[in-house]
């Protein structure tokens, strides 16, 4: 009887404790044979046992890795997220960024259909685009941008023309402008910026309407709405100020200023589309149109951030080039912060703008005298740090400021009259409604296809849908190693 206790008692004694090695050696038994649910629990017990183990960091990435294998989206979002905070420096990085952005990607529906998965896709490529472009996620992220650019911008075409159909046309103005703003590079730019431009002339609009057909006809010489957007020119009959990209007037006319500024990589910009370079991401509502500024009392920004060791020098004030011109120019020693005035009437307008921080240049005419086109003329006075320009027009129905770099100035552009009453509007060019109709459409809210463009040209090089999750296309972690994946 002592004997038989003793060796139950040595038994109990040679029972071994799982090591870390064990449970990681069990889980990538489980994963290599597709069976996951056992994968992750000896994982999560390699993390919750032996949190300090060479094999804790593959386990947390294997946990996410699995749970995307299994469809188990959100619990995949979940595991990466976790990752990505807790790991910032891991060579695993790239992995996980990748992966998080497929599990987003695998999501995505048709361009009728909610984009929110599509954004959040975007996000996580643009990361490994930015920090991860030499490693083998890198061309994949790169082809996955693409797809997720175009869907976003085809998105945004259907919900114009939703807003069309309905004939809210500065709804749909919006959305045309917001999608030339942010997608110019994707293959429906060019049926967007027609359809702008048709949403302008059917308000009224036919200068700003102009200067989208030009912008056509300068950026997409190849497009099939070429030749629909010259024959829009010879029925407006409108001059088009080209002194500087008429895309960038008609996109700040249409509520798009670039001083409104732009989490947007402005370098990632011109390098994408440098027939479209510059452009800014404007400011948005909780309803996706642009928050526009009102009154005299905002301050604006001219071009980047201005210097504050000194005042900025305005050295001339003087006419665009284009005949006749429409847009007067102010030339400037660097970026100026600015706000502005407004008041128009049957026969005259005045714009008022205070420069802000700003002096003028030693042999600056204070008073210009122009009577040319619409303009009469200029006046320039000083009070304290600030100088004030005055520009005396002619009726005007609209205005854009415009910023300009290299080098810094202020274009101020106006559009005649666009009927006989020669009444001007005291607002800038494209005022947005503060939100959409009440009969609205929550996009892809429902399952019908996406509006056909009647009789205009169609849709040019439609993308193909994203594949799904068995076509991710990107290698896996190598298994038998702890923490052995590319590296940036």
């Amino acid at each position: 009887m002592a004997l038989a206790m003793a060796l139950a008692c040595a038994g109990c004694g040679q029972r071994k404790v799982p090591s870390g090695e064990d449970y990681y050696t069990q889980a990538q038994a489980y994963y290599s044979m597709g069976e996951y649910r056992g994968a992750i629990d000896n994982y999560q017990h390699l993390i919750d046992q032996y949190p300090f183990s060479p094999y804790a960091e593959e386990a947390e990435l294997r946990i996410g890795l699995s749970y995307y294998k299994m469809g188990d989206h959100a619990e995949a979002v979940a595991s990466f997220s976790d990752f990505q905070r807790m790991h910032p420096t891991s060579k695993n990085l790239a992995l996980a960024t990748y992966y998080l952005g497929m599990t987003y990607y695998n999501r995505v529906g048709r361009p009728d259909r909610d984009q929110s998965n599509t954004a959040l896709a975007l996000q996580q490529f643009e990361i490994i685009e930015q920090r991860f472009p030499e490693s083998e996620f890198g061309e994949l992220a790169r082809q996955r941008i693409v797809i997720c650019r175009d869907l976003l911008a085809r998105n945004e075409l259907y919900i114009g023309d939703f807003y069309d159909k309905k004939a809210n046309f500065r709804a749909g103005e919006s959305r045309m402008a917001e999608l030339m703003e942010k997608y110019p590079d994707t293959p429906v730019a060019p049926e967007a910026l027609y359809k702008l431009g048709v949403a302008l002339e059917k308000e009224g609009k036919k200068y700003s309407a102009a200067q989208a057909f030009t912008a056509l006809t300068i950026h997409y010489p190849k497009s099939n709405y070429m030749q629909p957007a010259k024959a829009e020119l010879a029925k407006l009959k409108q001059p088009v100020d080209t002194e500087d990209d008429p895309l960038r007037m008609v996109l700040a006319e249409s509520g798009f200023n670039p001083d409104q500024s732009s989490a947007f990589d402005r370098e990632v910009v011109r390098t994408r589309f440098s027939s479209a370079a510059d452009l800014a991401e404007g400011a948005y509502g909780a309803d996706g149109l642009p928050v526009l500024t009102h009154g005299p009392a905002h301050v604006q920004t001219a071009s980047a951030e201005p210097d504050e060791g000194g005042p900025v020098t305005l050295r001339l004030i003087r006419l665009s080039s284009a005949d006749p011109p429409l847009s007067v120019i102010l030339d400037l020693s660097g970026p100026v912060k600015y706000d502005k005035e407004f008041q128009g009437g049957s026969n005259s307008a005045v714009l008022t703008m205070h420069l802000k921080n700003t002096e003028p240049g030693r042999h600056l005419v204070q008073h210009l005298v122009f009577d040319k086109s619409i303009f009469r003329d200029v006046l320039v006075s000083t009070e304290g740090n600030d100088t004030t320009v005055t520009v005396n027009t002619t009726a005007v129905s609209r205005f854009a400021i415009v910023p300009l770099e290299e080098p810094a100035r202020l274009l101020v552009t106006f559009a005649p009259p666009d009927d006989d009453t020669g009444q001007a509007a005291a607002s800038e060019m494209g005022p947005m409604p503060s939100g959409p109709s009440a009969d609205g459409p929550p996009p892809g809210a429902d399952d019908s296809a996406a509006p056909d463009a009647g009789s205009e040209p169609p849709s040019e090089n439609a993308p193909d849908m994203p594949p799904g999750s068995s076509s991710d296309g990107a290698p896996d972690l190598p298994s038998g190693q702890p923490v052995a994946a590319p590296g940036p």
